[in-house]
């Protein structure tokens, strides 16, 4: 019994790995659809006034990561957070309706390997996509 107890705790206290590509969360009530995976996935999204979350892991073998980040909507926002395999945030990025409606640019350096990329869609109306690439 004690050994089992002790293996248990080994088991919950040693964290969760994600496989490349792998849905960590999708609680989206809109529609998303992965149009690439692999080393450079990229996504669209559609809405009618949806929001949720939707986060995946990402294998990402360089210390940076580029993201191009585009919406067109007239009411919502989408934020796109980064956490590298130290699970440490290297981007965070916002976009809001009636505000700027793309973002390109480069994260903070982080240590490579799976990344969780996690995207927050709130009240959104309209469409939007985004693509990640390795490195700078």
């Amino acid at each position: 019994m004690i050994i089992m107890g002790i293996s248990l705790l080994a088991f919950i206290s040693c964290g969760e790995e994600y496989e490349d590509g792998e849905v960590i969360r999708d609680t989206y009530s809109g529609t998303i659809h992965v149009t690439s995976g692999g080393e450079d996935p990229a996504g669209d999204f559609t809405g009618s006034g949806d929001s949720g979350i939707y986060s995946f892991a990402w294998r990402n073998p360089q210390s940076e990561a580029s993201l191009n980040l585009d919406i067109t909507t007239n009411t919502g926002s989408v934020q796109m957070i980064l956490r590298d395999s130290k699970d440490t945030v290297v981007l965070d990025k916002t976009l809001n309706a009636g505000g700027v409606d793309s973002y390109s640019g480069v994260s903070d350096p982080g240590e490579s390997g799976i990344w969780t990329v996690k995207l927050i869609i709130t009240d959104f109306n309209g469409d939007g996509s985004y693509s990640l690439h390795p490195g700078g």
